[in-house]
């Protein structure tokens, strides 16, 4: 046998380890067992290739879409729906196993022009009804989590300014939830943010009051998601996001970490990558321990398609593969703290 060859086995015996590592036991099922769901947020066309597909069957119990469930994908136009793509990601998830989280019924942005045609409160409620039950009446049973709301609030805890507050109101937030559970009353409802993980910041609170109001009304709500676009170099206060995940269990509501991805500089130096690797870790243990964190979704699986280095220059190889769609070994170390990890 050559050198050549041999260097091509071991290559390739690395690989299958880092994805395989732990007795055999894939990151999916490593999470499955100790209550956690994991999976990536994933472009239109993840589904097809093979290398892509065996990832994915890998390590994910959950799946959801960067784009092509927003509203501007699935309705350009008010007399089009662009079914394609979302139907054939709910059928991938089916076909293996996997539940789908709809990101998202409603945000600031990725809207159609035709939305500014909306004048008037009662447009903005029959507009904003109408595409919350069609969706969920075309996916009823089979989309196990929608983020209802996308990006809610503004840094210091007001209301952002969008199209819906406009047209409808303050309402608007607790209506879209009535009418999604009216729609799919099985269907876990959620609201995602970003800038929401730690308790004693404006967002946060702001995000924290509005759910327990809900709560307490019976305004019907299961979740809210925390995004977690996170820098390995900035500082990450575990103590205050532990006290925000629990107070939120405390009233009976679950957390997702919705679009995980933990930024570095790209610098080349080991303690880059070392701190990047040790967030990760941690960001992970978090979600086992606390209890009502049900799902740990990184946004994407690859540095491919990152949306890092364009927003942070400097800043980039984000998630778990590389662009080589190999392993990298932040991802062996987050498979070894779910391994290690125990009831």
């Amino acid at each position: 046998m050559n050198i050549n060859k041999i260097a091509s086995i071991v290559a390739v015996s690395a690989g299958i380890f880092a994805v395989t590592a732990c007795g055999g036991k894939s990151m999916r099922k490593l999470a499955a067992e100790r209550g956690l769901d994991t999976g990536y947020a994933l472009a239109a066309g993840d589904i097809y290739p093979e290398k892509t597909v065996k990832i994915l069957q890998n390590d994910c119990n959950i799946i959801t879409s960067e784009n092509c469930m927003k509203w501007g994908y699935m309705r350009p136009k008010k007399d089009f729906w662009n079914w394609g793509d979302p139907d054939a990601l709910v059928a991938f998830a089916e076909k293996n196993g996997m539940k789908v989280k709809w990101h998202t019924l409603a945000w600031h942005q990725s809207n159609p022009p035709f939305l500014a045609d909306m004048k008037t409160r009662a447009d903005g409620i029959a507009m904003l009804d109408d595409y919350i039950t069609t969706i969920m009446t075309r996916y009823k049973g089979r989309i196990y989590a929608y983020d209802v709301i996308n990006e809610m609030f503004n840094e210091d805890g007001t209301l952002r300014d969008t199209i819906w507050l406009e047209t409808i109101g303050p309402d608007y937030i607790e209506h879209a939830l009535q009418t999604a559970h009216a729609a799919d009353p099985a269907a876990k409802l959620y609201l995602n943010e970003y800038n929401n993980e730690a308790a004693g910041y404006a967002k946060s609170d702001a995000m924290y009051a509005m759910v327990k109001d809900f709560k307490e009304r019976g305004v019907p709500i299961d979740g809210i998601g925390m995004q977690l676009h996170l820098a390995a170099d900035q500082p990450f206060d575990e103590a205050a996001v532990r006290r925000n995940l629990q107070r939120y269990a405390a009233i009976g509501i679950d957390v997702s970490f919705s679009e995980v991805d933990v930024r570095k500089k790209v610098d080349g130096k080991p303690e880059s990558a070392q701190a990047q690797q040790d967030l990760y870790c941690r960001l992970m243990r978090i979600a086992l321990e606390e209890k009502n964190v049900k799902s740990f979704i990184c946004w994407g699986f690859s540095d491919i398609h990152s949306w890092v280095p364009a927003s942070f220059p400097g800043y980039g190889e984000a998630l778990f593969y590389n662009t080589a769609l190999k392993p990298k070994l932040v991802y062996k170390a987050v498979v070894k703290t779910i391994a290690e990890n125990h009831e």
